[in-house]
């Protein structure tokens, strides 16, 4: 889409009036996978580009959780909400798994989806007219999905499209974020449409929430106060100014930092006060806790607060009230964006802090303290582990890279400094959801080199023929690096928590847990033009990832590196 393209829309149909709005709205692709239920679209589009109107660019992707993955990753770079239509029922099925991952990182996007034609008679058009219509209804085709969207509706009439996209893109865009569905049925789509498209939203995105002042000084109070704060967050890095501001907190009052399993990055790898990826062993001296956009902040089980610590929620939605079972204590919720929150807090706690030598002292004090820890967790040995696979791939990095991660790498042997620039996936734990996130992403940041960190399951989860074919239609060449253990390394790991002197436990191939043979994955990328090599050994690993990302950088071809690794259970960072 081309945002100052100067040709309106003049709408005849639902379907025109739709894509029309699209664009209108901003939303710059409609990533899709077809069906009968798409014809008006397929019409509208045509008749669009035949009078040169503006319409959101149309991405196809061959399967649908590939293409939610794929939406996904735009957003999460650009922030912006892109919309996706699947076939009927049928289509939504396929992309649930995709979609939970959206909603618990509160992703937004539209998600709309055909409906299965009205009516039988033939008289209207887009009525039924092949066998597959009266198979594919479903009395509620939106209860599949609805415990995780956030709204969803049925367009019942072409006079609702201005007024269901517009209230689907506000409830998608406001404060906590996260997917809305649409269902269009057929014979609305190819309906007239009356109207005009209105130049601007008819309803726009609520103002992000505000944290209460009375709250946000009584948690200041506790931060001036506390003599051993500790932060622990998995997602406040989202935006650069989120990752400013927790950096500007940390720094100021010497808090470390602790990412538990972190989806984005809120400081640089190697800031003084980053303090690593477990949080077990600081929280038992912490008089303060400040969990600040972390949906799981510790294991119970594994130890957690003091009791007498104080121990503080911080996020849009600080109790994640749509996750069913959440018991983490909390003293105080504060419920605000992170950036504004984050700086209030600041600028309020140091009206109650110490002296400003005492904070300096604290933060020098935890930062020689870090920097050992970090010096002593690095350094892998010339093995094949995840382990030295990441402390390769930290080789490969610089400013321009883009990392998506799904579940391999070692976090501690990354050094990445600036924001922004490492995505992992969504806490739900969706497989499949890398290759087309760092797909997204790439058509984000076409400038960017993506690296892709996958396991050999995920690789196959993530519809590798789809994922291959859209890099080479859609020219978005990416760097895969398949972790290959052939296992399914957390089914055992589970097994060996439960049960550490089971029988399972004694076995060379426990149930449930190989995927032997493994696949030669450095073929299948090669079908759609790709570079793939297969790496068994230590030392043809750095020079099979280096020849690689040459491809990727100068051929602009995508390639792929299976590194078959030595079995192992143990879990990465």
């Amino acid at each position: 889409m081309i945002p100052s393209h100067p040709v309106q829309a003049q709408p005849a149909t639902a379907a025109e009036a739709y894509l029309g709005l699209l664009a209108a709205r901003g939303v710059e692709y409609l990533f899709a996978n077809g069906g009968t239920d798409f014809a008006p679209i397929v019409e509208a589009y045509a008749q669009g580009k035949s009078l040169g109107w503006r319409m959101p660019d149309p991405v196809i992707v061959p399967h649908e959780n590939m293409g939610v993955a794929m939406a996904h990753g735009t957003t999460m770079v650009t922030g912006r909400a892109q919309a996706m239509m699947v076939h009927v029922g049928m289509g939504t099925a396929n992309a649930i798994n995709g979609l939970i991952n959206a909603a618990r990182m509160n992703i937004p996007m539209l998600f709309t989806a055909g409906r299965t034609p009205l009516t039988e008679s033939g008289a209207v058009p887009g009525a039924r007219n092949n066998y597959i219509h009266w198979a594919q209804e479903h009395f509620d085709q939106g209860a599949m999905l609805r415990e995780f969207m956030k709204w969803d509706y049925e367009l019942k009439h072409a006079e609702q499209v201005e007024t269901a996209v517009d209230r689907a893109l506000a409830i998608a865009r406001s404060e906590p974020q996260g997917p809305v569905y649409l269902t269009l049925p057929r014979e609305i789509l190819a309906a007239q449409y009356q109207g005009k498209i209105s130049p601007g939203a008819t309803q726009v995105a609520a103002t992000a929430p505000v944290a209460d002042p009375d709250a946000l000084e009584e948690v200041a109070r506790l931060l001036g106060g506390a003599e051993r704060p500790l932060i622990v967050t998995a997602n406040a890095g989202r935006t650069v100014e989120a990752s400013k501001a927790m950096t500007h907190l940390a720094e100021t009052f010497g808090i470390p930092v602790v990412h538990y399993r972190p989806r984005y990055l809120a400081l640089d790898t190697e800031h003084p006060m980053n303090a690593g990826w477990e949080p077990h062993a600081l929280l038992k001296d912490a008089d303060l806790v400040l969990v600040i956009e972390c949906d799981v902040p510790w294991i119970p089980s594994q130890g957690g607060p003091r009791p007498e610590a104080k121990v503080v929620h911080i996020g849009p939605d600080p109790l994640y009230a749509r996750y069913p079972l959440r018991g983490f204590r909390t003293d105080l919720a504060l419920t605000g964006l992170v950036a504004p929150t984050v700086a209030q807090l600041t600028e309020r706690a140091l009206a109650h802090a110490g002296a400003a030598a005492t904070l300096k002292g604290r933060f020098e004090a935890h930062a020689k303290r870090l920097r050992a820890e970090r010096a002593r967790q690095r350094g892998a040995p010339a093995a094949m582990s995840a382990k030295y696979a990441s402390a390769c791939i930290n080789r490969l990095i610089d400013e321009d890279t883009i990392v998506v991660n799904e579940y391999p790498l070692a976090l501690e042997e990354l050094a990445i400094r600036t924001p922004c620039r490492y995505y992992a996936s969504a806490p739900a734990g969706g497989l499949g959801w890398g290759l087309g996130a760092a797909l997204g992403a790439k058509l984000a940041a076409p400038t960017k080199t993506l690296i892709c960190c996958v396991g050999d399951g995920a690789y196959m989860f993530g519809n590798p023929t789809a994922s291959h074919f859209v890099s080479e239609a859609m020219r978005l060449p990416v760097l895969t690096v398949v972790f290959n253990n052939a296992r399914w390394a957390a089914v055992h790991r589970s097994t060996l928590a439960m049960y550490p002197r089971g029988v399972a436990a004694g076995m060379q191939e426990p149930p449930f847990a190989t995927l032997e043979p493994s696949p030669r994955f450095e073929k299948t990328i090669e079908a759609s033009g790709g570079y793939g090599a297969r790496v068994e050994s230590p030392e043809q690993l750095m020079p099979a990832l280096e020849r690689a990302l040459k491809v990727v950088k100068e051929e602009r071809r995508q390639a792929l590196v299976n590194v078959r690794l030595e079995a192992s259970y143990v879990k990465t960072s």
